[in-house]
């Protein structure tokens, strides 16, 4: 046998159980396929294939649903039997995230595709079953079987002595109408022991404390083994699972997304296109006078982006920024990898000669290791929204959305939310959250093991010890959604055809989380709201008061008064040169030059950091650095035999 009914975090508030949880418990328990059901959502399908395939265990697609049939709300479980029915499940997760419930008409159209699941312990079929209305139960039941060809009844609950009775009134219904009956173990939790952290969880949700009387302490909601369940229930309803686990074979197999067509005179293909607005932009940026060493590197790296198929790409990038421009918006320079395309510089893109920095394209685009590019763009942070209105209307609502976040029980938050519902005092639970660090990335285990006085309390006071303990559980589980700070994603096809979708303030809204994105073909871009752009904005239109031939971009970059205000530290609200580590950086660094800028920022990260004392050792006597050979010499003596940048690392250099 088995499990089909399990609901994980992703039904936020309503489930403790994780996906490795899910999986692992599975595993570890020997059952060789395992469903993931969540209320309403897909948010953990991807997570759960994934993981399910390194795990060799066989994942089922399912979906809780609260269905409408006439008067009758009833609760389903859809499970994909094929990729057609997957697909099915992305459309039905897309209309609940705005409706309450699903037209039972919706799932008669496509039955054949997808395994039907009646649950009669909840909502309108309920009552006749417990107060034992047979006859009304048998007509209700036997209409539904009717529109379904692929349909079955829960029997669940079966380890409780009330629902035994029941179930037996219902076992009887089903076998005097033929109606195949089904084993569920409701799970929404992976062990035994984990009830109590359920209750709390719930208690989070309805804003309860946790001996509310009408928060009971649900039991048996665990991943329970097949021994378990064969003493529970019986051998067809087990035998059930095993029949439906047979019939189910998700491939995901389905077309990919496309990079959406830029929109154009359909007489000239995407790529002549581009091609014509790159030589136009090399012979503006270089006044008609192309040396052969951008041509070449030009022609290289339009050949990498015609193999590649990203001319629309790079075309829709151009729109949107040549748009901002067009409308007074002030765009940032260019930053990451894509500072290393020509093609970038020649389209106005990015503001950074590649060929005058040594810049390596291959940074960016690698047709050896093929992905996705990503262009970040930087915007003042009062425009930002405009952009993105900018491509809504340039692409239609169907082909673009935002991405989505969730925002998790941090340590800080779990403790404030477990401290209320065990109704400690306010100030108290404010003395335990603020000895947690304001540090990235904080765990509940990490404070307590750099905080000797959070230990100490924690060891000694009962009540601390069983908050502390019952937040470790909760952490790190999902909380809310949200939507991801700078990024949406386009699409040629209809969004709805390829992921669910959320729809939320008239925008739509993926499911699915960032890191899922790119393998189902949807291209990613990053509008960057920036502070500092803002402020540069608004002094360049004041400067213009004055003078208006004032441009930004063509300020010098060997200013002596800019660098010794940047030796001197004064650097409170420049971008990336303002934390305290990079003004202690700056101090012993003194930089002299503008490479000195790039590299100081280059070095302050993770990686590099490590060096910053080898670095400056060596600086301060570049004589005594001894280099394997030449060829090495000729790559690290701009940065005193230290690796820095990428391109120092690369082959192609």
């Amino acid at each position: 046998m088995i499990h089909l009914h399990a609901l994980s975090a992703y039904t936020l508030l309503n489930s403790t159980l994780t996906i490795d949880q899910l999986i692992n418990k599975s595993k570890e328990l020997n059952f060789s396929a395992v469903c993931l059901s969540d209320k309403h959502v897909m948010y953990g399908v991807m997570e759960f294939k994934k993981k399910c395939e390194k795990a060799k265990i066989k994942p089922l697609y399912g979906m809780l649903v609260d269905v409408k049939d006439e008067n009758d709300l009833i609760l389903m479980e859809i499970i994909a039997k094929n990729d057609i029915g997957f697909k099915y499940l992305i459309k039905f997760a897309t209309y609940l995230s705005n409706h309450d419930n699903l037209p039972i008409e919706y799932l008669e159209e496509v039955s054949n595709d997808l395994i039907t699941i009646v649950y009669c312990d909840e909502k309108d079929l309920e009552s006749p079953l417990i107060n034992e209305q047979q006859d009304i139960l048998e007509i209700k039941l036997n209409d539904l079987k009717q529109k379904f060809i692929n349909f079955y009844i829960a029997i669940t609950l079966n380890e409780s002595s009330f629902w035994k009775s029941k179930n037996t009134i219902l076992r009887n219904i089903c076998n005097k109408l033929e109606i195949k009956k089904v084993a569920i173990n409701k799970i929404y939790y992976a062990n035994e022991e984990d009830a109590y952290s359920y209750k709390i969880i719930r208690a989070i949700k309805e804003n309860k404390l946790i001996n509310d009387s009408s928060l009971p302490l649900i039991k048996s909601r665990y991943i329970k083994s097949e021994a378990q369940m064969y003493k529970e229930y019986e051998l067809d309803e087990l035998l059930a699972t095993e029949e439906i686990n047979a019939q189910c074979n998700v491939q995901m197999h389905y077309a990919k997304a496309n990079i959406p067509i830029y929109p154009k005179n359909d007489k000239v293909s995407s790529f002549e296109y581009l091609k014509q607005l790159c030589y136009f932009g090399l012979n503006r940026r270089l006044n008609n006078n192309i040396k052969e060493n951008y041509k070449k590197r030009l022609i290289y790296e339009l050949n990498i982006i015609n193999k590649m198929h990203f001319e629309d790409y790079f075309l829709i990038v151009y729109d949107f920024i040549l748009y901002a421009k067009k409308h007074g918006i002030y765009v940032g320079p260019g930053r990451g990898s894509a500072a290393g395309s020509l093609v970038s510089y020649c389209l106005g893109i990015t503001d950074i000669d590649p060929l005058a920095y040594n810049l390596l394209f291959e940074r960016f685009l690698n047709p050896e290791r093929v992905s996705l590019p990503d262009i970040d763009t930087d915007f003042p942070d009062n425009h930002r929204d405009e952009i993105i209105e900018y491509m809504y209307k340039t692409y239609g609502n169907d082909h673009v959305a935002h991405i989505l976040t969730f925002n998790t029980f941090g340590a800080k938050q779990v403790i404030r939310d477990v401290g209320k519902v065990l109704n400690m005092p306010n100030y108290e639970i404010d003395r335990i959250a603020k000895m947690i660090p304001n540090a990235p990335k904080i765990t509940l285990k990490k404070a307590l093991s750099d905080n000797q006085r959070l230990y100490k309390i924690y060891m000694q006071d009962k009540r601390v010890h069983e908050l502390i303990d019952n937040s470790m559980k909760l952490e790190g589980l999902p909380r809310h959604t949200s939507i991801h700070a700078a990024g949406i994603v386009l699409s040629k096809e209809n969004l709805q055809d390829i992921i669910p979708l959320i729809n939320q303030d008239e925008h739509m809204v993926t499911q699915y989380t960032m890191e899922h994105l790119e393998e189902l073909g949807l291209i990613k871009m990053d509008f960057l709201a920036l502070r500092n752009l803002t402020i540069i904005d608004d002094t360049v239109k004041l400067i213009h008061n004055i003078d208006l031939t004032f441009d930004i971009l063509k300020i010098p970059l060997d200013d002596e008064k800019t660098f010794k205000l940047i030796r001197q530290t004064d650097t409170v609200g420049i971008f990336q040169l303002e934390s305290d580590g990079m003004r202690n950086l700056l101090k012993k660094i003194q930089p002299t030059c503008f490479e000195d800028i790039a590299l100081t920022i280059a070095l302050f990260r993770p990686g590099p950091m490590e060096n910053i004392d080898a670095y400056l050792k060596n600086k301060s006597d570049p004589y005594k650095i001894k280099y394997p050979c030449k060829e090495v010499e000729n790559i690290l003596k701009e940065t005193y035999g230290i690796m820095i940048y990428q391109e120092q690392i690369s082959t192609k250099r």
